[in-house]
């Protein structure tokens, strides 16, 4: 077997490939499961192409002897495959297979650092603004930088939603988590010097900004920087602030390429924020092969007006309808985060594990919550538990968010509003200065044994118990509602006087 998994020529080939490549990975499926209110599985499978015409471009040694390719390649070739890339967190319940079941190995996250490492170098040779070794440094940093290390260690320095983080948080994470000691005047010095940079990187990645994401606030590379293993030894505060500088000059000189660095900048200020999960996979060469994964995330969910700052829709939103300025006031919906980049096609199903649950037809938005003017999708399959669709044009949006309405199934949802109505008549009739006798009082307050066994019934899932959260929530203030007034009626408020 020829092993290629210290070769990550094939690697960077497939995650950035060359126009000739394009098309490799054919097909990208997930199926997202939404488990309950606080977890959602996603499983998904990846179709890689053969990969015969890019490995017979690598000319690999062993034994330092240079293996011949040119001719027919061996049965089994072992390699390094992108899976996903992932966000910058925890990985929960996460599995993965190789081609026909086999093993696969996730990679360690140095290994997908120093990767994306030379990816970065490679597009920036290609745009003519080599990457200097100094500047390399900063963007193995960025890379290396998980915001775990701030967020789960230190949530006290956190900023608002939206928020830089302040200076002194800074200074309080570098000394605490990183053991350097950085004077405050220094620190805010090195703050000015990189604020143009990361305002480039910004907008180079067009999402919304992210206080944890190193190449938004480059400063938390620094602490990355300075634990490095493959930077020389004495490495001080001059030092950092000379690989500082030496990043700034080249993202400046990107910049002034125009056009051809804009994939670099991109590149660099996406692995702020994410990272490429690789496979260690043995394939035939000149068979097609599927890569499957699965992990839990974290269900978001929202409630009302879910998406703010967007517009009133207008016609051509396709299969999936746009976004109405306003939700209705309580209405539930979980958002679903998807990433369908390539060039291949893209399928994606919703659904949930809870049959009580139904699906509204999804809203699809961007990172910033407006909708999204074109869907590009072709084929769809929608039903009230599940919601898939089919898309191969290459000009839709690579990564978007689904915002998905949840309702309970219609026997719940009219058992339950029956009960609340029935509640609400007794309650307005109880207040009303009319007189009633205790056996009405009795017969008109039957109503609450039903709302008070449904508010003790346990739903199916977490998922149904907070759909239905503010419905008995409602009911529950009722119930008080009517023994409050059960009860004065009983010690004689309007009750007729002399």
């Amino acid at each position: 077997m020829l092993d290629l998994t210290d070769v990550d020529e094939v690697t960077m080939s497939l995650l950035a490939p060359p126009a000739r490549y394009q098309g490799l990975r054919r097909r990208v499926v997930d199926q997202f499961t939404v488990l309950s209110a606080n977890r959602c599985r996603l499983s998904r499978s990846v179709n890689w192409g053969p990969l015969d015409a890019v490995l017979t471009e690598i000319v690999p040694t062993v034994d330092g002897a240079r293996v011949d390719t040119s001719g027919r390649l061996p049965a089994e070739v072992g390699v390094l495959v992108p899976v996903s890339t992932l966000s910058k967190r925890a990985l929960v319940a996460f599995d993965l297979l190789g081609p026909g079941g086999s093993d696969a190995h996730l990679m360690p996250y140095g290994t997908s650092v120093a990767v994306q490492g030379n990816l970065v170098a490679r597009l920036a040779e290609a745009a003519g603004v080599p990457l200097g070794m100094p500047a390399r440094r900063v963007v193995d940093a960025i890379s290396r930088f998980r915001p775990g290390r701030l967020s789960g260690n230190y949530p006290s320095l956190l900023a608002p939603a939206g928020r830089p983080l302040r200076l002194e948080a800074l200074a309080i994470y570098l000394d605490r988590g990183s053991d350097l000691a950085v004077p405050m005047p220094r620190l805010r010095r090195w703050g000015e010097r990189v604020a143009d940079t990361e305002r480039v990187l910004a907008t180079a990645l067009a999402e919304p900004f992210d206080a944890l994401s190193s190449a938004d606030t480059l400063l938390l590379a620094v602490g990355e920087l300075w634990r490095d293993p493959d930077v020389p030894d004495g490495l001080d505060l001059d030092a950092i602030e000379a690989y500082l500088d030496a990043f700034a000059v080249w993202i400046d000189a990107l910049v002034l390429a125009g056009p051809p660095a804009e994939p670099v900048l991109t590149t660099v200020a996406e692995y702020g924020r994410r990272w490429e999960a690789l496979a260690a996979v043995t394939i035939d060469p000149y068979r097609p092969f599927l890569i499957k994964s699965s992990e839990e995330l974290k269900t978001i969910l929202a409630r009302g007006r879910t998406v703010p700052g967007h517009s009133a829709p207008t016609s051509g939103a396709g299969p999936v309808r746009r976004l109405a300025r306003w939700r209705a006031p309580l209405h539930p919906a979980v958002l679903i985060d998807i990433d369908s980049g390539g060039t291949g096609s893209y399928h994606v199903s919703i659904g949930t594990d809870d049959t009580s649950i139904e699906l509204d037809t999804p809203v699809m938005v961007d990172q910033f919550g407006d909708p999204v003017p074109r869907t590009y999708i072709e084929d769809l399959q929608r039903n009230r538990e599940v919601f898939a669709f089919y898309t191969t044009d290459a000009r839709r949006l690579p990564r978007c968010r689904l915002v998905v309405g949840l309702s309970v199934s219609a026997d719940v949802g009219r058992v339950t509003a029956a009960i609340g109505i029935l509640m609400l008549l007794t309650v307005i009739l109880l207040t009303l200065p009319v007189t009633l006798s205790p056996d009405a009082v009795a017969v008109i307050t039957l109503p609450s044994s039903f709302a008070a066994t449904l508010l003790l019934t346990r739903e199916r899932s977490s998922l149904a118990a907070w759909v239905l959260g503010p419905a008995k929530s409602g009911l529950l203030v009722l119930l008080v509602a009517l023994a409050m007034l059960a009860g004065a009626r009983a010690g004689g408020w309007h009750a007729p006087t002399g």
